[in-house]
């Protein structure tokens, strides 16, 4: 899923009446798009829990949780971030500052109050009341709250793109000012290794309180900001991850896969693992931070930075075709992640209370599963391609 104002042109011009006779760039993106906003509607259906009820063991559940929904659903945000910051380099280096200002900006602040204006209104309606609105203001640290976290729902991501996109923009105003790309490369590699840094340090701070027995103030301040999903500060190494990889694509270090290249995505392959090894130990002994008792359902940590990056990299270097079917689900794929949050809002469909399907579905949860990520994702698309018609609405989806 790929902010931008072309986002979706893949899918339009793989049509059997359009297809494409100018060449598009970054093709392989919709593969992104397409993989991780069905990653995300699954998560959110609890697709990724089936290996585990249908074979309840240590194996599976480790499966499920850590690999399935701790890696494969994470990663979903990361991803969309590292697509949408490459784009937005290589696009504002052309097109400079008036880029930023005219049209990035404003288009992800429409997105941003569009669809959390729409769930903040449809949580009044018919799920808390004016209770709602009434906590969001109860004060200035609820409310900010309230902002940075999109309501407490996926649309976190619009605040979280804002603020990395705006700090991506200082870089490239400041980076304007220097002459050598392997200068800039240099001060990119090492912003990249202290916010790396950072992050890991972020990590610790709540094993560091919980053992050692320290009360610190800002200790505590920390770790309320850093240890909560919805902190766009979590966030902070893709801006850096993006930088690197635009300048290395303007070099043309990314036209083909070289040794260099090679080892590099062998390197980026090897931290990912390392450091998801290291999360799922420190996680399982209780040392790291879990939300809602999933492991590794935190975006502070390293494995996601590395791994989303390395799948920048794939996507990019990438030469294959994009079938239509994926082509189709890039294209819907920002109002797929807008739309199926209505339908996992507070709680999933009530498919129980259909007559004989609710017994079916008792016996047998798999199925219970399956029909509310098909009738999620299905509706979700069908109101992507409603909206589509419609000129105004457009242009949030």
């Amino acid at each position: 899923m790929e902010l931008s104002a072309n986002s979706g042109d893949s899918y339009q011009k793989s049509e059997p009446a359009t297809l494409a006779k100018k060449e598009q760039k970054f093709e392989a993106f919709d593969f992104l798009r397409a993989i991780f906003s069905l990653a995300i509607v699954a998560y959110k259906t609890k697709i990724f829990n089936i290996p585990k009820i249908l074979a309840p063991n240590g194996f599976t559940k480790s499966f499920s949780d850590y690999v399935l929904s701790g890696m494969v659903g994470a990663l979903a945000v990361p991803v969309f971030l590292q697509v949408s910051l490459f784009l937005f380099y290589n696009k504002s280096e052309k097109t400079g500052l008036n880029y930023f200002i005219q049209k990035r900006l404003p288009r992800l602040i429409y997105l941003y109050l569009f669809w959390v204006g729409s769930i903040t209104l449809y949580d009044v309606l018919f799920v808390g009341g004016f209770e709602v609105i009434r906590k969001a203001t109860s004060s200035i640290k609820v409310f900010f709250e309230f902002i940075m976290s999109g309501n407490s729902t996926p649309y976190f991501f619009f605040f979280s793109l804002i603020f990395v996109t705006v700090i991506a923009e200082i870089v490239v105003l400041l980076f304007s000012k220097i002459e050598k790309p392997a200068t800039k490369l240099s001060i990119s590699y090492w912003l990249l290794i202290a916010s790396c840094i950072l992050v890991f340090s972020f990590s610790t701070i709540q094993p560091i309180i919980k053992y050692t027995g320290i009360q610190s103030s800002l200790l505590n301040f920390i770790n309320n900001l850093t240890g909560w999903d919805y902190t766009p500060v979590n966030f902070l190494p893709y801006v850096f991850t993006a930088t690197i990889t635009a300048q290395e694509y303007k070099e043309g270090k990314l036209a083909q896969v070289t040794t260099f290249l090679r080892r590099k995505l062998y390197g980026l392959l090897g931290l990912t693992l390392f450091f998801f090894a290291l999360e799922w130990i420190l996680t399982s002994n209780g040392l790291l931070i879990q939300v809602d008792q999933a492991p590794l359902d935190h975006y502070l940590r390293l494995s996601l930075v590395f791994g989303s990056w390395l799948l920048l990299y794939l996507a990019i270097v990438s030469k294959r075709q994009v079938p239509a079917i994926v082509g189709f689900l890039s294209y819907c794929s920002l109002g797929i992640y807008g739309f199926h949050v209505f339908f996992t809002y507070q709680k999933p469909l009530p498919l129980g209370s259909i007559p004989v399907l609710g017994n079916l579905f008792q016996a047998v949860p798999v199925l219970f599963i399956l029909a509310n990520f098909f009738i999620v994702l299905g509706a979700s698309i069908a109101l992507t391609l409603l909206f589509k018609r419609v000129k105004i609405l457009k242009q949030f989806v």
